[in-house]
């Protein structure tokens, strides 16, 4: 494969386009409709096997009745109905029979009359007869059969996320399995000698190593499963051994490096990537998180990112997070504009900046504070900062892309 560095850099959009081919679609899957499918998108529209309710049923503890009258307030209580005994009478005109909330309403019944409005107690056998304190109302604390979903009707359609709301629904509705984007398996890398795991002493030359947590965390968050989360040292061999490892895994779909990919002595992703000749490395016209790589390592594909933080986490957010958007069939929130406020800001000309950014309730935004990963950490956007423009001042309209 090809490499462009420091030639005709590549655009965001060639490099996204790129990680679309090597990502390819996503998976299809049908699981259980349970908790483990929360936080999936459907793949198709999801069809209520039943009518919901699915038959007519109380909304209320109390008295079903059928009057002989309008004015009538007294009534034979002929039968009682808990939840889940389907009724064994047929009310008269002039009966009654006590009913829990969501119990099967007797036929005959024109209307429940809540426990509260009648003499009755609510607690205790059923009494003989009962007297109502208000009018029986035909249709009163009735539902009816389907009247919220009917078998066969859409309960929500191809690419909306499996919610605790609509796991409700759709069980409640007789759907016990859902076709959705099965998550896509990510085993993350981090390389460099230097990083150091928090619970050790760095000593005098390493780093505190962050982005091999980060990065998964941003995996998850869009949806992926983390399979793996490994550090390695600034060595071919050592990375080969991991790399091994990882293709043959079967919970493994694509591989997330960051570090090792620019110019120096050092890059081993970039030293093992070229001696194979199935990854590209290039240069992005963007900022931070120029350097980029791609490529596959026996039948997995990787995907390479630099190795300072923030680099990592913009080139997550504005290069993968769209692609895996995709192959879990999820519609995030395009950008949006905004008007910046805030001291003026000189912006590096010829890249597309990305700059971390605060968005106000009032709907403008501003640079977050700190410098850094300190200003990664209080930021919940990104400014996006077009090539060619050299300053950034209050007033301008600027596209902002939310984290």
């Amino acid at each position: 494969m090809r490499h462009t560095d420091g030639v005709n850099p590549t655009s965001i959009s060639e490099h996204r386009a790129a990680l679309r081919g090597l990502l390819g679609d996503g998976v299809r899957q049908t699981v259980p409709l349970d908790r483990h499918a929360a936080g999936r998108h459907l793949a198709e529209d999801l069809l209520a096997c039943d009518d919901l309710p699915r038959f007519d049923n109380s909304a209320m503890d109390g008295y079903a009745v059928h009057p002989s009258g309008a004015e009538q307030r007294e009534f034979v209580v002929v039968a009682d109905v808990p939840a889940g005994a389907p009724p064994d009478v047929t009310l008269r005109p002039g009966e009654a029979a006590r009913i829990m909330t969501g119990a099967r309403l007797p036929d005959g019944a024109t209307a429940v009359v809540a426990v509260e409005q009648t003499d009755a107690s609510p607690t205790g056998p059923a009494p003989g007869r009962v007297a109502l304190t208000c009018e029986a109302e035909t249709g009163r604390h009735i539902r009816l059969r389907g009247e919220e979903v009917l078998a066969g009707s859409v309960i929500a359609p191809a690419g909306a996320p499996v919610t605790p709301g609509l796991i409700a629904l759709a069980r409640s509705a007789g759907c016990f399995v859902v076709t959705t984007w099965a998550p896509t398996r990510v085993a993350v890398v981090a390389t460099g000698t230097e990083l150091t795991d928090a619970s050790h002493c760095a000593g005098d030359a390493g780093i505190h190593e962050s982005n091999s947590d980060m990065i998964a965390s941003l995996c998850a968050a869009a949806g992926c499963r983390v399979t793996s989360v490994d550090t390695c040292r600034d060595d071919p061999a050592a990375l080969t051994v991991l790399f091994d490892e990882l293709d043959r895994r079967v919970d493994v779909d694509v591989i997330v490096t960051t570090g090792g990919i620019s110019e120096g002595a050092f890059e081993v992703v970039r030293q093992l990537g070229e001696s194979l000749g199935t990854f590209a490395f290039t240069h992005l016209t963007m900022q931070p998180g120029a350097p980029q790589g791609l490529g596959t390592y026996g039948t997995t594909p990787v995907v390479c990112f630099p190795g300072t933080p923030v680099g990592a986490y913009v080139s997550f957010r504005m290069l993968l997070r769209p692609v895996l958007d995709a192959c879990h069939g999820s519609s995030r929130q395009e950008a949006r504009s905004a008007a910046y406020t805030g001291v003026t800001r000189r912006v590096r000309p010829g890249k597309v900046q990305f700059v971390t950014a605060v968005l106000a309730r009032d709907g403008t935004v501003t640079a977050a504070a700190g410098r850094h990963l300190s200003a990664l950490a209080g930021a919940d956007a990104l400014i996006e900062v077009p090539i060619g423009a050299g300053h950034l001042v209050t007033g301008d309209t600027v596209t902002v892309h939310l984290l």
